[in-house]
Protein backbone atom coordinates (compact mmCIF):
# COMPACT_ATOMS: atom_id res chain seq x y z
CA UNK A 1 0.00 0.00 0.00
CA UNK A 2 2.83 2.31 0.73
CA UNK A 3 4.89 1.59 -2.42
CA UNK A 4 2.00 2.61 -4.66
CA UNK A 5 1.29 5.85 -2.89
CA UNK A 6 4.84 6.52 -3.02
CA UNK A 7 4.35 5.51 -6.83
CA UNK A 8 1.30 7.79 -7.14
CA UNK A 9 2.77 10.70 -5.63
CA UNK A 10 6.22 10.59 -7.88
CA UNK A 11 3.79 10.14 -11.15
CA UNK A 12 1.81 13.28 -10.17
CA UNK A 13 4.94 15.02 -9.21
CA UNK A 14 6.68 14.18 -12.92
CA UNK A 15 3.33 14.86 -14.40
CA UNK A 16 2.93 18.12 -12.72
CA UNK A 17 6.92 19.12 -13.38
CA UNK A 18 6.42 17.83 -17.04
CA UNK A 19 3.46 20.21 -17.37
CA UNK A 20 4.97 22.83 -15.83
CA UNK A 21 7.86 22.97 -18.15
CA UNK A 22 5.56 22.40 -20.94
CA UNK A 23 3.96 25.42 -20.29
CA UNK A 24 7.52 27.15 -19.73
CA UNK A 25 8.33 26.06 -23.06
CA UNK A 26 5.33 26.86 -24.92
CA UNK A 27 4.22 30.42 -23.48
CA UNK A 28 5.74 33.82 -24.24
CA UNK A 29 8.22 35.55 -23.09
CA UNK A 30 6.51 37.92 -20.97
CA UNK A 31 5.32 35.14 -18.98
CA UNK A 32 8.43 33.00 -17.98
CA UNK A 33 9.37 35.51 -14.83
CA UNK A 34 5.45 35.33 -13.73
CA UNK A 35 3.01 33.41 -14.65
CA UNK A 36 5.62 30.07 -14.35
CA UNK A 37 7.38 31.19 -11.25
CA UNK A 38 3.98 31.40 -10.35
CA UNK A 39 3.39 28.18 -10.81
CA UNK A 40 6.20 26.70 -9.67
CA UNK A 41 5.95 28.65 -6.06
CA UNK A 42 2.37 26.97 -5.47
CA UNK A 43 3.49 23.25 -6.83
CA UNK A 44 6.66 24.06 -4.20
CA UNK A 45 4.35 25.46 -1.39
CA UNK A 46 2.11 22.07 -1.70
CA UNK A 47 5.09 19.97 -1.82
CA UNK A 48 4.29 18.57 -5.21
CA UNK A 49 7.89 19.08 -6.37
CA UNK A 50 10.90 19.39 -4.77
CA UNK A 51 13.55 22.22 -3.83
CA UNK A 52 15.49 21.11 -6.68
CA UNK A 53 12.73 20.54 -9.18
CA UNK A 54 11.90 23.84 -8.29
CA UNK A 55 15.42 25.19 -9.36
CA UNK A 56 15.81 23.63 -12.36
CA UNK A 57 12.34 24.54 -13.63
CA UNK A 58 13.33 28.29 -12.97
CA UNK A 59 16.48 27.73 -14.50
CA UNK A 60 15.02 26.50 -17.47
CA UNK A 61 13.15 29.31 -18.05
CA UNK A 62 15.21 32.13 -17.19
CA UNK A 63 17.38 30.70 -19.76
CA UNK A 64 14.41 29.74 -22.72
CA UNK A 65 13.50 33.41 -22.05
CA UNK A 66 16.81 34.48 -22.38
CA UNK A 67 17.01 32.56 -25.54
CA UNK A 68 14.03 34.23 -27.42
CA UNK A 69 15.22 37.80 -26.85
CA UNK A 70 19.03 36.71 -28.51
CA UNK A 71 16.97 35.40 -31.62
CA UNK A 72 14.54 37.98 -31.74
CA UNK A 73 16.84 40.81 -31.53
CA UNK A 74 19.37 38.96 -33.55
CA UNK A 75 16.19 38.74 -36.05
CA UNK A 76 15.19 42.28 -35.70
CA UNK A 77 19.34 43.86 -36.23
CA UNK A 78 19.05 41.55 -39.55
CA UNK A 79 15.94 43.10 -41.03
CA UNK A 80 17.50 46.51 -39.93
CA UNK A 81 20.82 46.06 -41.85
CA UNK A 82 18.63 44.82 -44.99
CA UNK A 83 16.78 47.73 -44.93
CA UNK A 84 19.18 50.33 -44.59
CA UNK A 85 21.39 49.26 -47.59
CA UNK A 86 18.33 48.91 -49.39
CA UNK A 87 17.02 52.34 -48.81
CA UNK A 88 17.72 54.01 -51.98
CA UNK A 89 17.40 51.12 -53.92
CA UNK A 90 14.79 51.62 -56.56
CA UNK A 91 12.12 48.19 -58.18
CA UNK A 92 11.52 47.47 -61.74
CA UNK A 93 7.97 48.72 -62.19
CA UNK A 94 4.97 46.15 -63.05
CA UNK A 95 5.21 46.67 -67.27
CA UNK A 96 8.44 46.03 -66.96
CA UNK A 97 9.39 49.30 -69.07
CA UNK A 98 10.52 51.31 -65.93
CA UNK A 99 11.93 52.06 -62.76
CA UNK A 100 10.76 53.65 -59.63
CA UNK A 101 12.55 54.94 -56.21
CA UNK A 102 11.28 52.46 -53.13
CA UNK A 103 8.99 54.65 -51.72
CA UNK A 104 7.30 55.11 -55.29
CA UNK A 105 7.40 58.83 -55.10
CA UNK A 106 10.03 59.43 -58.26
CA UNK A 107 9.12 57.32 -61.19
CA UNK A 108 10.60 56.78 -64.95
CA UNK A 109 8.79 54.71 -67.86
CA UNK A 110 10.00 54.08 -71.51
CA UNK A 111 7.00 54.85 -74.13
CA UNK A 112 7.28 54.29 -77.55
CA UNK A 113 4.51 54.21 -80.73
CA UNK A 114 5.43 52.69 -84.05
CA UNK A 115 2.50 53.23 -87.01
CA UNK A 116 2.74 51.14 -90.24
CA UNK A 117 0.56 52.16 -92.71
CA UNK A 118 0.00 51.30 -96.68
CA UNK A 119 -2.25 52.99 -98.55
CA UNK A 120 -3.97 52.24 -102.02
CA UNK A 121 -5.28 55.17 -104.10
CA UNK A 122 -8.47 55.00 -107.23
CA UNK A 123 -10.03 58.38 -108.49
CA UNK A 124 -11.85 59.61 -111.47
CA UNK A 125 -9.31 61.85 -113.21
CA UNK A 126 -7.74 60.61 -116.71
CA UNK A 127 -4.56 59.89 -115.54
CA UNK A 128 -3.69 58.48 -112.26
CA UNK A 129 -2.33 61.23 -109.64
CA UNK A 130 -1.35 58.88 -106.84
CA UNK A 131 1.50 57.03 -105.48
CA UNK A 132 0.58 54.20 -103.60
CA UNK A 133 2.51 54.10 -100.27
CA UNK A 134 3.81 51.97 -97.66
CA UNK A 135 4.94 54.17 -95.07
CA UNK A 136 6.20 54.33 -91.21
CA UNK A 137 3.57 56.67 -90.19
CA UNK A 138 5.07 57.12 -86.82
CA UNK A 139 8.38 55.98 -85.01
CA UNK A 140 8.55 57.76 -81.40
CA UNK A 141 10.36 56.79 -78.60
CA UNK A 142 10.25 58.65 -75.12
CA UNK A 143 10.28 58.24 -71.38
CA UNK A 144 7.69 60.19 -68.86
CA UNK A 145 7.19 59.99 -64.92
CA UNK A 146 7.37 62.04 -61.95
CA UNK A 147 9.61 63.27 -59.37
CA UNK A 148 9.08 63.13 -55.94
CA UNK A 149 5.12 62.63 -56.84
CA UNK A 150 4.06 66.60 -57.40
CA UNK A 151 6.59 66.80 -60.45
CA UNK A 152 5.38 65.24 -63.58
CA UNK A 153 7.43 64.57 -66.97
CA UNK A 154 7.62 63.70 -70.37
CA UNK A 155 9.89 63.77 -73.79
CA UNK A 156 9.08 61.99 -76.57
CA UNK A 157 11.33 62.08 -79.89
CA UNK A 158 9.72 61.56 -83.69
CA UNK A 159 12.27 59.50 -85.64
CA UNK A 160 11.67 60.10 -89.26
CA UNK A 161 12.36 58.72 -92.72
CA UNK A 162 13.73 60.68 -95.90
CA UNK A 163 10.20 61.68 -97.41
CA UNK A 164 9.53 65.07 -98.15
CA UNK A 165 6.46 65.31 -98.95
CA UNK A 166 2.70 65.61 -96.92
CA UNK A 167 1.64 61.93 -98.10
CA UNK A 168 4.30 59.81 -96.48
CA UNK A 169 4.72 59.60 -92.60
CA UNK A 170 6.52 62.00 -90.08
CA UNK A 171 9.80 62.98 -92.16
CA UNK A 172 12.55 64.73 -90.00
CA UNK A 173 14.14 63.50 -86.31
CA UNK A 174 12.81 66.19 -84.08
CA UNK A 175 11.27 66.68 -80.33
CA UNK A 176 8.03 65.67 -80.53
CA UNK A 177 6.69 66.64 -76.82
CA UNK A 178 8.94 67.90 -73.95
CA UNK A 179 7.23 69.40 -70.86
CA UNK A 180 7.21 69.62 -67.19
CA UNK A 181 4.33 69.84 -64.54
CA UNK A 182 3.67 70.84 -61.43
CA UNK A 183 0.76 68.66 -60.05
CA UNK A 184 0.33 68.61 -56.23
CA UNK A 185 -3.02 69.91 -56.87
CA UNK A 186 -5.63 68.22 -59.34
CA UNK A 187 -7.98 71.08 -59.60
CA UNK A 188 -4.95 73.72 -60.46
CA UNK A 189 -2.10 72.16 -61.91
CA UNK A 190 1.03 74.08 -64.29
CA UNK A 191 2.49 73.12 -67.30
CA UNK A 192 5.32 74.78 -69.83
CA UNK A 193 7.50 73.63 -72.40
CA UNK A 194 6.18 71.97 -75.66
CA UNK A 195 2.84 70.05 -75.81
CA UNK A 196 -0.50 69.68 -77.04
CA UNK A 197 -2.82 73.06 -76.79
CA UNK A 198 -6.15 72.72 -75.21
CA UNK A 199 -8.18 72.56 -78.13
CA UNK A 200 -10.52 70.21 -79.65
CA UNK A 201 -11.55 66.97 -78.75
CA UNK A 202 -10.32 65.04 -81.64
CA UNK A 203 -6.55 66.79 -81.66
CA UNK A 204 -5.88 66.05 -78.07
CA UNK A 205 -7.03 62.16 -78.06
CA UNK A 206 -3.85 60.22 -78.39
CA UNK A 207 -3.02 59.06 -82.03
CA UNK A 208 -2.49 55.48 -79.91
CA UNK A 209 -6.13 55.55 -79.47
CA UNK A 210 -8.86 57.56 -81.79
CA UNK A 211 -11.36 56.29 -83.76
CA UNK A 212 -9.58 56.41 -87.31
CA UNK A 213 -6.08 56.13 -89.14
CA UNK A 214 -6.73 60.05 -89.48
CA UNK A 215 -8.04 62.69 -88.23
CA UNK A 216 -10.63 64.93 -89.60
CA UNK A 217 -10.00 67.55 -92.44
CA UNK A 218 -9.63 70.42 -89.92
CA UNK A 219 -6.53 68.64 -87.70
CA UNK A 220 -5.09 67.37 -91.11
CA UNK A 221 -3.08 70.56 -90.76
CA UNK A 222 -1.93 70.65 -87.20
CA UNK A 223 -1.08 74.25 -86.21
CA UNK A 224 -2.93 75.92 -88.68
CA UNK A 225 -6.42 75.45 -88.27
CA UNK A 226 -6.45 73.77 -84.83
CA UNK A 227 -3.69 74.95 -82.51
CA UNK A 228 -1.58 71.53 -81.93
CA UNK A 229 1.86 70.84 -80.10
CA UNK A 230 3.38 74.31 -79.51
CA UNK A 231 5.55 75.90 -77.21
CA UNK A 232 4.22 77.49 -74.44
CA UNK A 233 2.93 77.91 -70.65
CA UNK A 234 -0.43 76.85 -69.15
CA UNK A 235 -2.78 75.88 -66.17
CA UNK A 236 -5.38 73.57 -66.38
CA UNK A 237 -7.01 70.73 -63.78
CA UNK A 238 -10.12 69.57 -63.14
CA UNK A 239 -12.29 71.21 -60.20
CA UNK A 240 -14.81 68.37 -59.72
CA UNK A 241 -15.03 64.48 -61.57
CA UNK A 242 -16.59 65.65 -64.91
CA UNK A 243 -15.28 69.19 -65.22
CA UNK A 244 -11.97 70.11 -67.01
CA UNK A 245 -10.38 73.47 -68.22
CA UNK A 246 -7.13 74.42 -69.87
CA UNK A 247 -5.38 78.02 -70.44
CA UNK A 248 -2.30 78.59 -72.49
CA UNK A 249 -0.12 80.73 -74.08
CA UNK A 250 1.63 79.84 -77.06
CA UNK A 251 4.17 80.96 -79.04
CA UNK A 252 2.74 79.79 -82.20
CA UNK A 253 3.41 77.21 -84.52
CA UNK A 254 6.74 78.12 -85.71
CA UNK A 255 7.76 79.12 -82.45
CA UNK A 256 9.93 82.15 -83.59
CA UNK A 257 9.02 85.75 -84.61
CA UNK A 258 10.21 85.53 -87.96
CA UNK A 259 7.55 83.38 -89.50
CA UNK A 260 3.64 82.40 -89.74
CA UNK A 261 2.33 83.33 -86.50
CA UNK A 262 2.79 85.24 -82.88
CA UNK A 263 1.65 84.46 -79.41
CA UNK A 264 -1.31 82.79 -79.17
CA UNK A 265 -4.04 82.73 -76.48
CA UNK A 266 -5.92 79.48 -75.86
CA UNK A 267 -8.82 77.57 -73.91
CA UNK A 268 -11.08 75.05 -73.47
CA UNK A 269 -13.08 74.11 -71.06
CA UNK A 270 -15.54 70.66 -70.75
CA UNK A 271 -18.22 69.30 -68.60
CA UNK A 272 -19.57 65.62 -68.72
CA UNK A 273 -23.00 65.91 -68.03
CA UNK A 274 -23.59 61.83 -66.82
CA UNK A 275 -20.99 62.18 -64.35
CA UNK A 276 -22.02 65.37 -62.85
CA UNK A 277 -25.69 63.67 -62.42
CA UNK A 278 -23.83 60.69 -60.66
CA UNK A 279 -25.29 58.69 -64.11
CA UNK A 280 -22.57 55.77 -64.36
CA UNK A 281 -21.53 53.69 -67.41
CA UNK A 282 -22.89 57.13 -69.66
CA UNK A 283 -20.63 60.01 -71.44
CA UNK A 284 -22.08 63.28 -71.93
CA UNK A 285 -19.54 65.31 -72.89
CA UNK A 286 -19.55 69.01 -73.91
CA UNK A 287 -16.97 71.31 -75.00
CA UNK A 288 -15.44 74.51 -76.12
CA UNK A 289 -12.70 75.94 -77.47
CA UNK A 290 -11.12 79.54 -78.14
CA UNK A 291 -8.03 81.01 -79.20
CA UNK A 292 -7.04 84.50 -80.45
CA UNK A 293 -3.20 86.14 -81.86
CA UNK A 294 -2.09 87.41 -84.35
CA UNK A 295 -0.52 85.79 -87.78
CA UNK A 296 2.13 87.11 -90.23
CA UNK A 297 1.47 87.76 -94.18
CA UNK A 298 0.62 84.14 -95.12
CA UNK A 299 -1.77 82.31 -97.65
CA UNK A 300 -4.32 80.54 -95.83
CA UNK A 301 -3.13 76.48 -97.30
CA UNK A 302 -5.30 73.27 -96.00
CA UNK A 303 -3.44 70.42 -95.48
CA UNK A 304 -4.02 66.96 -96.56
CA UNK A 305 -6.83 64.92 -97.26
CA UNK A 306 -8.31 62.18 -94.52
CA UNK A 307 -6.04 59.93 -96.49
CA UNK A 308 -3.12 62.33 -97.03
CA UNK A 309 -3.11 62.20 -100.99
CA UNK A 310 -3.70 65.62 -101.86
CA UNK A 311 -1.24 67.86 -100.23
CA UNK A 312 -2.96 71.35 -100.95
CA UNK A 313 -6.62 70.98 -102.53
CA UNK A 314 -7.66 74.31 -100.74
CA UNK A 315 -5.27 77.74 -101.71
CA UNK A 316 -6.06 81.33 -101.05
CA UNK A 317 -4.97 83.33 -103.79
CA UNK A 318 -3.36 86.61 -103.87
CA UNK A 319 -6.82 88.90 -103.46
CA UNK A 320 -7.35 86.84 -100.72
CA UNK A 321 -3.99 85.94 -98.45
CA UNK A 322 -3.95 86.99 -94.83
CA UNK A 323 -2.23 90.54 -94.20
CA UNK A 324 0.78 90.67 -91.73
CA UNK A 325 -0.43 91.10 -88.27
CA UNK A 326 -3.86 89.93 -88.92
CA UNK A 327 -5.93 88.94 -85.82
CA UNK A 328 -6.45 85.11 -85.96
CA UNK A 329 -9.40 83.64 -83.75
CA UNK A 330 -10.76 79.95 -83.25
CA UNK A 331 -14.01 78.72 -82.52
CA UNK A 332 -14.80 75.62 -81.09
CA UNK A 333 -17.49 73.69 -79.92
CA UNK A 334 -17.31 69.48 -79.09
CA UNK A 335 -19.85 67.16 -78.11
CA UNK A 336 -19.58 63.05 -77.45
CA UNK A 337 -22.18 60.65 -76.19
CA UNK A 338 -20.96 57.29 -75.06
CA UNK A 339 -23.25 54.61 -73.75
CA UNK A 340 -21.76 50.70 -73.46
CA UNK A 341 -20.14 50.32 -76.62
CA UNK A 342 -21.89 52.92 -78.89
CA UNK A 343 -20.41 56.52 -79.47
CA UNK A 344 -21.10 59.53 -81.15
CA UNK A 345 -18.67 62.08 -81.43
CA UNK A 346 -19.34 65.79 -83.44
CA UNK A 347 -17.16 69.16 -83.67
CA UNK A 348 -17.69 72.48 -85.26
CA UNK A 349 -14.49 74.91 -85.60
CA UNK A 350 -14.76 78.34 -87.16
CA UNK A 351 -11.73 79.74 -88.14
CA UNK A 352 -11.53 83.37 -88.64
CA UNK A 353 -9.20 86.27 -90.11
CA UNK A 354 -9.64 90.06 -89.78
CA UNK A 355 -7.44 91.37 -92.25
CA UNK A 356 -7.16 89.59 -95.80
CA UNK A 357 -6.76 91.23 -99.16
CA UNK A 358 -4.44 92.61 -101.29
CA UNK A 359 -1.09 94.35 -99.06
CA UNK A 360 -1.76 97.36 -101.02
CA UNK A 361 -5.04 97.84 -100.01
CA UNK A 362 -5.87 100.08 -97.43
CA UNK A 363 -8.62 98.25 -95.88
CA UNK A 364 -8.66 94.24 -95.20
CA UNK A 365 -12.08 92.13 -95.28
CA UNK A 366 -12.49 89.51 -92.59
CA UNK A 367 -12.61 85.93 -94.24
CA UNK A 368 -12.73 82.60 -92.57
CA UNK A 369 -13.50 79.02 -93.00
CA UNK A 370 -15.57 76.13 -90.89
CA UNK A 371 -14.98 72.83 -90.61
CA UNK A 372 -16.72 70.10 -88.80
CA UNK A 373 -17.48 65.90 -88.73
CA UNK A 374 -19.38 63.52 -87.34
CA UNK A 375 -18.83 59.88 -86.66
CA UNK A 376 -20.47 57.01 -85.09
CA UNK A 377 -18.54 54.07 -83.79
CA UNK A 378 -19.52 51.11 -81.75
CA UNK A 379 -17.56 47.83 -80.59
CA UNK A 380 -18.78 44.98 -81.50
CA UNK A 381 -17.28 42.71 -78.99
CA UNK A 382 -19.20 45.03 -75.90
CA UNK A 383 -16.41 46.74 -74.72
CA UNK A 384 -17.07 50.13 -72.88
CA UNK A 385 -15.52 53.39 -74.43
CA UNK A 386 -12.67 54.86 -72.10
CA UNK A 387 -13.57 58.30 -70.81
CA UNK A 388 -11.20 60.35 -68.31
CA UNK A 389 -13.11 62.36 -66.46
CA UNK A 390 -9.72 64.64 -65.50
CA UNK A 391 -9.06 65.51 -69.08
CA UNK A 392 -12.03 65.43 -71.01
CA UNK A 393 -11.06 62.89 -73.16
CA UNK A 394 -10.90 59.33 -74.84
CA UNK A 395 -8.52 56.80 -74.63
CA UNK A 396 -7.79 53.00 -75.29
CA UNK A 397 -10.32 50.16 -75.82
CA UNK A 398 -9.05 47.90 -73.08
CA UNK A 399 -10.01 44.20 -74.71
CA UNK A 400 -12.60 42.23 -72.60
CA UNK A 401 -10.51 38.77 -73.65
CA UNK A 402 -6.47 39.82 -75.40
CA UNK A 403 -6.38 37.77 -78.63
CA UNK A 404 -4.69 34.32 -77.84
CA UNK A 405 -4.49 31.45 -80.10
CA UNK A 406 -4.28 29.18 -77.44
CA UNK A 407 -7.03 30.38 -75.23
CA UNK A 408 -8.95 31.58 -77.81
CA UNK A 409 -9.35 35.20 -77.22
CA UNK A 410 -11.00 37.60 -80.05
CA UNK A 411 -9.60 41.04 -78.78
CA UNK A 412 -12.20 43.98 -79.15
CA UNK A 413 -13.42 44.51 -83.17
CA UNK A 414 -15.05 48.06 -83.72
CA UNK A 415 -16.39 49.50 -86.83
CA UNK A 416 -16.72 53.30 -87.48
CA UNK A 417 -18.05 55.97 -89.92
CA UNK A 418 -17.05 59.23 -90.08
CA UNK A 419 -18.67 62.19 -91.88
CA UNK A 420 -15.77 65.32 -92.51
CA UNK A 421 -16.12 68.79 -94.04
CA UNK A 422 -13.97 71.50 -94.85
CA UNK A 423 -15.75 74.75 -95.91
CA UNK A 424 -13.95 78.04 -97.05
CA UNK A 425 -16.01 79.39 -99.75
CA UNK A 426 -15.24 83.05 -98.53
CA UNK A 427 -11.69 82.40 -99.37
CA UNK A 428 -11.39 82.85 -104.04
CA UNK A 429 -9.57 79.60 -105.03
CA UNK A 430 -6.59 80.40 -106.35
CA UNK A 431 -6.40 79.24 -110.16
CA UNK A 432 -2.78 79.47 -112.40
CA UNK A 433 -1.71 77.37 -115.34
CA UNK A 434 0.09 74.80 -113.62
CA UNK A 435 -2.72 73.83 -110.71
CA UNK A 436 -6.11 74.12 -109.14
CA UNK A 437 -7.35 74.53 -106.30
CA UNK A 438 -10.88 74.42 -104.97
CA UNK A 439 -12.67 75.74 -101.96
CA UNK A 440 -13.95 72.71 -99.92
CA UNK A 441 -14.16 68.97 -99.88
CA UNK A 442 -16.77 66.73 -97.98
CA UNK A 443 -15.01 63.14 -97.30
CA UNK A 444 -16.62 59.96 -95.50
CA UNK A 445 -14.71 57.18 -93.55
CA UNK A 446 -15.52 53.72 -92.98
CA UNK A 447 -13.09 51.74 -90.76
CA UNK A 448 -12.81 48.32 -89.25
CA UNK A 449 -10.42 48.16 -85.80
CA UNK A 450 -8.96 45.28 -84.08
CA UNK A 451 -8.10 45.71 -80.55
CA UNK A 452 -5.80 42.73 -80.57
CA UNK A 453 -4.59 43.18 -76.94
CA UNK A 454 -3.64 46.34 -74.17
CA UNK A 455 -0.88 47.11 -76.75
CA UNK A 456 -1.44 46.43 -80.19
CA UNK A 457 -4.22 47.16 -82.76
CA UNK A 458 -5.08 46.56 -86.50
CA UNK A 459 -6.96 49.12 -88.93
CA UNK A 460 -8.59 49.12 -92.07
CA UNK A 461 -9.89 52.30 -93.16
CA UNK A 462 -11.75 53.38 -96.52
CA UNK A 463 -11.56 57.11 -97.40
CA UNK A 464 -13.86 58.59 -99.81
CA UNK A 465 -13.42 62.82 -100.59
CA UNK A 466 -15.18 64.40 -102.99
CA UNK A 467 -14.32 68.04 -103.77
CA UNK A 468 -16.21 70.95 -104.17
CA UNK A 469 -14.66 71.33 -108.02
CA UNK A 470 -11.73 69.52 -109.58
CA UNK A 471 -8.23 69.94 -108.16
CA UNK A 472 -4.77 69.05 -110.18
CA UNK A 473 -4.36 70.44 -114.33
CA UNK A 474 -4.84 68.91 -117.68
CA UNK A 475 -5.38 64.92 -117.18
CA UNK A 476 -4.77 65.06 -114.06
CA UNK A 477 -7.46 67.22 -113.03
CA UNK A 478 -9.60 65.47 -110.69
CA UNK A 479 -13.04 65.61 -108.51
CA UNK A 480 -12.52 63.17 -105.76
CA UNK A 481 -9.99 60.74 -104.40
CA UNK A 482 -10.42 57.34 -102.99
CA UNK A 483 -8.08 55.39 -100.89
CA UNK A 484 -7.98 51.80 -98.96
CA UNK A 485 -5.80 52.38 -96.18
CA UNK A 486 -3.90 49.96 -93.20
CA UNK A 487 -2.66 49.86 -90.46
CA UNK A 488 0.21 47.88 -88.28
CA UNK A 489 0.20 49.69 -84.59
CA UNK A 490 2.16 48.83 -81.31
CA UNK A 491 2.75 51.08 -78.27
CA UNK A 492 3.83 50.99 -74.77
Amino acid sequence: MKNSSTRTMTAKRIAVAVAAVCATMSAPCFAAGTDVKALMDLLLKKGVITQQEYDQNIQAAVENEAFKEKRLASDVNKLNNIAIKNADTGSVMKNGLGVQSADGRTTMQLTGRLHMDTRSYTSDATGDPYQNLLDIRRARLGVRGQIDKDWKYEIVGTYGGNGTTEGLGETATILDVAYGDYAANPAMQFRFGKFKMPFSLEQLGTSNAIDFMERGLANQREGEFVPAKETGVMVFGSPRPGVTYGLALSKGRANTNTTTEGPDAIGRITANAAEIMGQKGMVAHFGLGYTMGTVSGFNPVSGTTEARGSSAFFTSNAATGVRSGATRTRQGAEFAFAYGPAKLQSEYIRVSYDDTGPVASATGIERGLTTTYVQAVYNLTGEDHNYSNSAGTFGWIKPKQAFSAEKGGLGAWQVGIRYSKLHAGEFVPATSTTAISTNGANAWTYGLTWFVNDNARMMLNYVDTTFNSNIGVGNLSRPNERALMARAQYFF
